[in-house]
């Protein structure tokens, strides 16, 4: 997801869009459906490409604020010196390079609903601002006296322990339970494998109809394959994955091997966890070699998320952007040899 994204006209589905039937994503579909049309503030957890934001999504467009504005907000991307500002907006000369005064978040949300997203990662300054907003539908612009009635519905997301953050005192208690009236919690797709086969065809559909190609399938094979992978990215690793095959091959037909990046010798390149330590054990690959697949690897164990997977490898996201460059591994949707990863 961008830092943000502001939606003011309604999409012609609500629910349709989640697709599935395992009883884990019919219970979160069922309990979504029973509070969009209520005031209550839901909390929605879940890993990292599991679908957070199209649930709150559809949510919203079930409810009666349908026709009024979505804003989904990235908290963790957002640099922290700036989200403020984003939130809340600012006024004339309120810091350096605040030339006019400018409408925040908050505001442009107004009549509709405000997705925060890893709400986990905001700082504690900021949580007691946004505890202030939870209670008295108020805001304050930076360096501004006035405050601003809003009419919002706040509805957020995460992918961490909040109670463990509270714990540790990362998270305020009073705000914890402001924002997890409701909680929906979206289970790991490794949980729910019966809907991998649904949601690949689903995306099959969906890209042959958005790149105008003919329709294409999933042989039996490869869909097994398919249903065994454990997917560390979600849904989202699985979309990307399908719509890079789906613009790569020419067959009608999506075998096994179409999920596999063939390298100039002939030989195969995988991604998944055990697939990289055998590959790497039998091919002796070169230190280049050995370079990229550790990189896709960890790329692909963090859904995507380069900040993490900088960390991880203990180098700064500078430095893994230039080495993404050198070996020539996208950096937009991370649609990656093997399975595609995506971007946080």
């Amino acid at each position: 997801m961008s830092n943000f994204q502001l939606i003011k006209s309604a999409p012609a589905s609500k629910f349709e869009e989640m697709v599935g039937d395992s009883p884990q994503i019919s219970k979160v579909i069922s309990l979504a459906h029973r509070v969009a049309m209520s005031k209550v503030n839901v909390l929605i957890s879940g890993e990292s490409g599991t679908g957070k934001e199209l649930v709150a999504r559809s949510i919203h467009y079930s409810s009666n604020r349908a026709a009024q504005p979505f804003v989904a907000v990235n908290c963790a991307a957002i640099p922290e010196a700036l989200l403020e500002s984003e939130l809340f907006g600012h006024a004339k000369g309120s810091f350096t390079g605040a030339v006019n005064s400018r409408k925040g978040l908050f505001q442009e949300a107004n009549g509709g609903t405000i997705f925060l997203d890893e709400i986990g990662d905001l700082s504690l300054p900021l949580q007691a601002k946004l505890l202030r907003v939870l209670q008295d539908q108020k805001i304050r612009c930076v360096g501004d006296n006035t405050e601003r009635q809003l009419n919002i519905r706040i509805v957020t997301a995460t992918h961490r322990d909040l109670k463990k953050a509270v714990h540790k005192e990362l998270f305020r208690e009073d705000l914890y339970y402001r924002l997890n009236v409701i909680e929906i919690v979206i289970p790991p797709l490794r949980d729910r494998k019966q809907d991998i086969s649904t949601l690949a065809e689903h995306f099959v559909a969906k890209y042959c109809r958005i790149h105008k190609l003919r329709h294409k399938t999933i042989a039996p094979q490869a869909m097994e394959y398919l249903q065994k992978h454990n997917w560390p990215g979600n849904i989202r690793q699985l979309e990307n994955s399908i719509e890079r095959v789906l613009v790569m091959i020419e067959s009608e037909i999506v075998t096994i091997d179409d999920f596999f990046f063939l390298k100039e010798d002939g030989s195969r390149f995988v991604a998944t966890e055990d697939e990289f330590r055998v590959s790497g054990e039998i091919d002796l690959p070169s230190l280049n070699e050995l370079t990229l697949r550790y990189i896709t690897y960890i790329l692909g164990k963090t859904g995507g998320k380069k900040e993490k997977a900088a960390k991880i490898l203990k180098i700064d996201r500078t430095t893994l952007h230039r080495k993404m460059s050198e070996y020539h591994i996208p950096g937009t949707g991370l649609e990656q040899p093997g399975f595609g990863f995506a971007e946080a």
